[in-house]
């Protein structure tokens, strides 16, 4: 109250807290945040070389490679960005990239196998994006021949692809005829390359801010989507269900591994690069979606840095097996223990509290889609909270009712949030569908 009046509250102040939390946003696309993590990987992967040729640390060679082909197949899967060049990221490419995922994917669960493999898969990868993108960089016209007349940022990322682009090339080289130059030389290209991408990225970003989508400045095009085949027209998958798509395949095939483990048909897998493997997506979303345990945050400064020192861990533990699965894997259990909480907290249990709290003047049907909808988001939380807690049994429990649990749960429990990740990414497809079909 003021002189006897209320005071009104000032124009747009409704919107106050979000414009709070967009000027504290750290606005980075998913472009950007792949060649940062891509730059993290070839730093930390760089420095970790010297250590490893003294014979100081472990080295799982599989792993690493396995875990650089499934950030270019992130690359793939999200953009259609492919070492051929950017493509319109049809279903046909989406598929192409999840399956060169499972194959990394598959060369982390067990690096002695598919070393050789996935080496030469990622020299090739390495190789063939280095020629044909500096190829594709001064032959196409609205690249470098653009770029360089106009001073500024437009210059800076000109040098910045043709020091990536240079660099791959010889590191294809190196990867394809492993001893051909020492050690310690392929540890300070790893470095050089590991910067030269997070220059790039920061080149990417800045361009990005002084030409935005859509002013007409940018050269770019969505090539139109192709009538015909399914498979080569635009994939509709919003940017959260790629990572979904991706994950909910991951589980099911990590289930069934440990379920075979189980009954004694495959060996053991490699834990660390597991461990690593789920961090490093976990750092992805957090980096390109703002999603974690469940919910969704600003992405802040803080939480970007928290995110990258995700995505450092989950690096190191693919890389260098037997130091960090120990302490990660109680982390991972409790954080799907409150991601299965908040899940069922805000989706389900807060909104059935409103509407009985606060009724509605007439009863409101709900569509049958939305109480899918519902149901799978259930069972999703009290599945997630249940791998949770099996997971850190062994930890916690470390007797023969833990291990059995352990043993016996896990993989069905791994399955099922995989088929209920599938599930939901197809309901949630539908609904966006209807609404972009509603008048």
């Amino acid at each position: 109250m003021k002189n006897g009046t209320t005071q009104e509250n000032p124009p747009g102040q409704e919107h106050l807290q979000q414009y709070r939390e967009k000027r504290h946003e750290v606005d980075l696309s998913i472009e950007v945040v792949l060649l940062v993590v891509g730059g993290l990987f070839f730093l930390i992967f760089g420095a970790l070389l010297f250590m490893i040729d003294r014979g100081m640390l472990p080295y799982s060679e599989g792993s690493m490679y396995g875990l650089f082909v499934i950030l270019v197949s992130m690359q793939i899967i999200t953009m259609g960005k492919t070492p051929f060049g950017d493509l319109l990221r049809s279903w046909l490419v989406v598929m192409i990239g999840l399956f060169t995922a499972m194959l990394g994917t598959l060369a982390i669960f067990y690096p002695g196998y598919l070393a050789v493999t996935i080496r030469v898969l990622a020299g090739l990868i390495v190789l063939v994006t280095g020629v044909l993108g500096l190829l594709q960089l001064f032959t196409a016209k609205d690249k470098a021949r653009v770029w360089m007349k106009v001073p500024g940022i437009l210059q800076q990322l000109t040098i910045a692809c043709i020091l990536v682009y240079g660099i791959e090339m010889v590191l294809g080289i190196i990867t394809l005829l492993p001893g051909i130059i020492p050690t310690l030389l392929t540890a300070i290209l790893c470095l050089i390359f590991g910067v030269s991408l997070l220059f790039l990225a920061w080149c990417i970003h800045m361009v990005h801010r002084q030409y935005p989508p859509g002013d007409g400045k940018e050269a770019t095009t969505t090539p139109p989507s192709p009538s015909g085949f399914c498979l080569l027209k635009e994939a509709s998958l919003t940017m959260g269900n790629t990572f979904n798509a991706y994950q909910g395949v991951l589980m099911i095939l990590l289930g069934f591994l440990v379920l075979f483990i189980t009954l004694g048909i495959y060996p053991s897998f490699n834990s660390d690069g597991q461990i690593g493997l789920l961090l490093v997506l976990t750092s992805l979303q957090l980096l390109a979606l703002g999603q974690f345990v469940g919910s969704q945050v600003t992405r802040s400064w803080l939480v970007v840095s928290f995110g990258l020192l995700c995505a450092s861990a989950g690096i190191f533990s693919c890389i260098v097996p037997g130091i960090l699965a120990g302490l990660i894997q109680p982390l991972l259990g409790l954080q799907n223990i409150l991601t299965g909480v908040l899940l069922l907290g805000t989706q389900i249990i807060a909104p059935t509290l409103y509407g009985i709290r606060h009724p509605p003047a007439e009863p409101v049907v709900l569509p049958p889609i939305i109480k899918r909808l519902f149901l799978v988001l259930a069972i999703t939380g009290i599945v997630t909270i249940l791998f949770g807690i099996n997971t850190i049994a062994p930890v916690l429990l470390p007797n023969l009712l833990g291990m059995i649990a352990y043993a016996v749960l896990i993989p069905l429990l791994i399955i099922t949030m995989g088929l209920l990740t599938l599930i939901t990414i197809s309901v949630t497809q539908k609904l966006q569908q209807g609404a972009e079909t509603a008048p």
